[in-house]
């Protein structure tokens, strides 16, 4: 056969490289006994149900490469997201009967608390005027570490953050249950806010990298969310129940048992949504890579104030002290200097913790609030059923 002008490209050809995407000029014709060269595969977008995804065209002009080559522009061009696992109906159910599970036990303890919280005051001679803080300590410790443990587990891998949370929950409920003076319930109850705080922002982060937009997605949300006013009214329920019969210390220890069996269980039924990187060990992105100033002075504004609020739970005329009085201002300063912060960060490219610009999202917003007032209403119902 005859051998072609490489300065000449058969219409047919030509047509082919422009359909595919490949780069005209890396073509060089020869004798169809002669291999051609390789075309990289370009990314090419393609509408599934699964939604958009960029993958590989498999589309090659000569024999095709046995491992598919790599290329810088095609590393930038892939997406920055995990794309959803390919999963079965099976292990779908399991994913989220264990994240539900974790969060069903959650507030299960907080009504185990709240019925049993006579009985356990006078077992543990409780001052009246801490009686409130077994509850309060577990909110306060929980919501000034959200926003940190979540900045970890987007560095070191949602899985390792949720298990080793769900696994300390085992420890510090069994603590609670073992606990023999009013200072130990507390301090314990502060430890068992800490570990659950690992465990509900992962919880988001590995239901929105495994299920892809639609029902299953929906369903894993809605079953998180369900397993806290189902576990709160079902803690009430068995707390007073334990509390007549075999004592409010087993509620704990059964607890724990459920607990354990669900972090053992969840090694292997959780998928890892770990995202290394090829820049930078997870020890230095831990360090660079997380606002840890804005971690801190959030944290340490919204535990002031919840501290504040918790001593005067008891009696508003200790709003009046010296020493709750300028511990607020503290916190309303650093409540107002953290967007300010937040605002230098993002404009001196550096990590930002909340960058300001996520407020102007109105679903975002509309979110927070919301949460916000259900919150809110749940936990003026708990204090309200102590009276």
């Amino acid at each position: 056969m005859a051998q072609m002008d490489e300065t000449t490209i058969p219409q047919d050809l030509l047509t082919s490289i422009v359909h595919h995407g490949a780069n005209v000029e890396s073509f060089s014709l020869r004798p169809l006994s002669q291999p051609s060269p390789i075309a990289r595969p370009a990314l090419v977008k393609r509408h599934t149900s699964r939604g958009q995804h960029y993958l590989p065209d498999q589309t090659f002009l000569g024999t095709p490469p046995t491992t598919p080559p790599e290329s810088p522009q095609a590393l930038e061009a892939a997406p920055e997201t995990l794309p959803p696992f390919q999963i079965s109906k099976a292990k779908s159910i399991l994913i989220i009967v264990n994240l539900a599970g974790i969060s069903f036990l959650n507030t299960m303890g907080s009504g185990v608390l709240i019925s049993a919280l006579p009985r356990i005051a006078d077992d543990l001679s409780l001052d009246p005027g801490y009686l409130l803080w077994p509850a309060s300590v577990y909110a306060l410790a929980a919501g000034c570490l959200l926003l940190v443990f979540g900045a970890v587990a987007d560095v070191i891998g949602a899985k390792l953050v949720w298990v080793t949370g769900s696994f300390l929950y085992v420890v510090f409920t069994v603590a609670v249950g073992l606990s023999r003076t009013g200072i130990q319930i507390i301090l314990f109850r502060v430890f068992l806010g800490a570990a659950i705080s690992m465990c509900l922002p992962t919880a988001v982060s590995i239901i929105t990298n495994t299920f892809p937009r639609g029902t299953w997605r929906n369903i894993a949300f809605a079953s998180n969310g369900m397993g806290q006013p189902l576990g709160y009214a079902t803690g009430l329920v068995l707390g007073g129940v334990f509390t007549d019969t075999i004592g409010w210390r087993w509620t704990y220890y059964v607890s724990a048992m459920i607990n354990f069996a669900i972090s053992v269980s969840a090694i292997w039924v959780l998928p890892s949504v770990y995202r290394p990187s090829d820049e930078k060990p997870w020890n230095r992105r831990l360090v660079e890579d997380i606002d840890w100033v804005g971690a801190c002075v959030l944290s340490t504004a919204l535990g002031i104030l919840l501290y504040v609020l918790a001593t005067t739970t008891s009696s508003y005329h200790q709003l009046s002290e010296v020493q709750n009085i300028v511990l607020l201002i503290v916190s309303i300063v650093l409540l107002m200097l953290f967007p300010l912060y937040m605002k230098y960060q993002v404009k001196h490219h550096r990590p930002a913790l909340i960058p300001n610009k996520l407020w102007k999202n109105a679903a975002f917003t509309t979110i927070c609030i919301a949460v916000f007032l259900c919150w809110a209403s749940l936990n003026a119902i708990e204090y309200f059923t102590t009276l």
